[in-house]
């Protein structure tokens, strides 16, 4: 199969585990039972696998680790872990999940020596929640051989027994010789007093500096990352910690030759109106290519892993815009289901260059960029009214959707006269990178035709644009 989205025989995919080996990338992730939306249904997961050498091509493999019998401690499914060699031995560490225990979630263990068929410790578990931290959040070992210290180490999503409920998330740090006991230190490793839990954490070496990535589904949703010059910290937050996009969660990595590749998922979305609600799981986007910058912030690029018709459905090479005004040109009318759209901006003196999908009530969906401020931004569209001003217009229920104006941003480091932008429309799936630096994600409704409109605000900007079907 090609651009890995979901299984086609599970309702959903979840979060990614990337492992690199022997030039290949080896992604085992979690897949929830079909027919599924809620918890604890839909969390009772599987760890599948896929294996590619060009992240183009995905060969499935057998599932790697089922959820238990009733009375195990993965009864309740196989959650998030991480996968390393030893003596050529592979270790896959996850989450035991069972509902009915007293400690729900807790670090278990299967190996193998063929990276196919794991066999499950019988030691499990090897690692429960310790005294100080809750019983119910004690998941998503990420183990790693630290050579500073020389010895293994295991990052352990927790949360602290006390505190304040919505901001007792830690990291803990467990400390191995051998892979096989482990001792954890007293103190979190990381306890930024933020969040509800530091989900799916990593931990990595890249330029010299060390990078700490987290997902937290509380306050700004998303996948994040911290920064320090050693191992031990401390980890600074950047300007714009986020790495994907709000709903790109739960990303992981494995080593490339410049940098990162990230898997991260795009949640389902039910319901209709108000009541939408986003889901845990969905379908995979695009493999992403994260580096670090000179400064030591991480910028992501697309991985090139689209193939296009040698016919575009829409170009653009043109001036637009005007002083004080908003101008727009159409690029594509009825997009296809699968769509790159590449373009590129000379700004001039333009405040604000952008893209629009919109369908023929001129709803949808934009993208806006200030060469003023650096700020990137995915939009509703129409902007929504405020509360007070639709009720008294009486337009609430034309105008306003579950979600605000901005519903997904990020800001660059620096704005030059040429800005270039790529989004991927891929079904659902909407993928926005600018100047190969930040990303922003999101699931776009696709019930009507939509049309591609370039436009420039306040200034003249010189456009080039090109949209061009994806084909397999």
């Amino acid at each position: 199969m090609t651009i890995f989205r979901r299984p086609s025989h599970a309702a959903a995919a979840g979060d990614p585990i990337p492992f690199a080996h022997d030039g290949a990338t080896h992604l085992f992730y979690l897949s929830s039972p079909p027919g599924t939306q809620d918890y604890p249904d839909r969390v009772r997961t599987s760890w599948q696998h896929v294996v590619s050498t060009d992240l183009v091509r995905w060969d499935e493999r057998p599932t790697a680790v089922e959820p238990g019998t009733p009375g195990d401690v993965d009864a309740g499914g196989i959650w998030t872990g991480s996968v390393v060699e030893h003596d050529g031995v592979f270790h896959l560490f996850y989450t035991g999940h069972d509902p009915s225990s007293a400690t729900p979630q807790t670090i278990c263990v299967a190996t193998s020596t063929d990276l196919e068929t794991f066999t499950r410790s019988g030691e499990n578990p090897v690692l429960a929640p310790v005294a100080g931290c809750e019983d119910v959040d004690w998941r998503d070992p990420y183990v790693f051989w630290n050579a500073d210290e020389g010895r293994w180490w295991m990052l352990i999503a927790a949360r602290r027994a006390v505190g304040p409920r919505w901001r007792r998330g830690v990291i803990m740090l467990a400390t191995s010789e051998d892979l096989l006991r482990w001792t954890v230190e007293d103190e979190p490793f990381y306890d930024p007093g933020t969040t509800y839990c530091p989900e799916c954490p990593e931990m990595w070496e890249l330029g010299g500096r060390w990078y700490l990535v987290y997902s937290r589904f509380s306050e700004d949703v998303g996948t994040v990352y911290r920064v320090a010059d050693s191992p031990r910290g401390p980890f600074r937050t950047p300007t714009d910690d986020a790495l994907g996009g709000r709903r790109w969660y739960a990303a992981k990595s494995a080593p490339t030759e410049d940098g990162r590749v990230f898997f991260g998922w795009v949640h389902d979305r039910v319901g209709e109106g108000p009541r939408q609600r986003w889901l845990w799981g969905g379908d995979f986007a695009a493999p992403r290519i994260v580096t670090a910058a000179q400064d030591g912030s991480l910028v992501s690029r697309p991985a090139d892993v689209y193939a296009t018709s040698a016919e575009p459905v829409g170009e653009l090479d043109q001036d637009l815009g005007a002083p004080a005004r908003r101008r727009t040109q159409v690029l594509a009318d009825d997009l296809p289901r699968r769509v790159v759209l590449d373009l590129a901006f000379t700004l001039g003196d333009t405040a604000v260059v952008g893209l629009d999908l919109l369908d023929d009530d001129d709803r949808g969906f934009g993208v806006r960029l200030s060469s003023r401020t650096g700020r990137v931004e995915l939009t509703q569209e129409p902007r929504p009214l405020d509360d007070f001003w639709a009720d008294l217009t009486g337009r609430l229920s034309d105008y306003r959707e579950v979600d605000g104006a901005v519903l997904d941003h990020a800001r660059l480091s620096r704005v030059g006269p040429q800005v270039a932008a790529r989004a991927v429309l891929d079904g659902e799936l909407l993928e926005v990178y600018v100047d190969d630096a930040v990303a922003l994600t999101w699931r776009v409704p696709r019930a009507a035709p939509l049309r591609a409109e370039v436009f420039a605000e306040d200034g003249v900007a010189h456009v080039r644009a090109r949209a061009a079907q994806i084909v397999d």
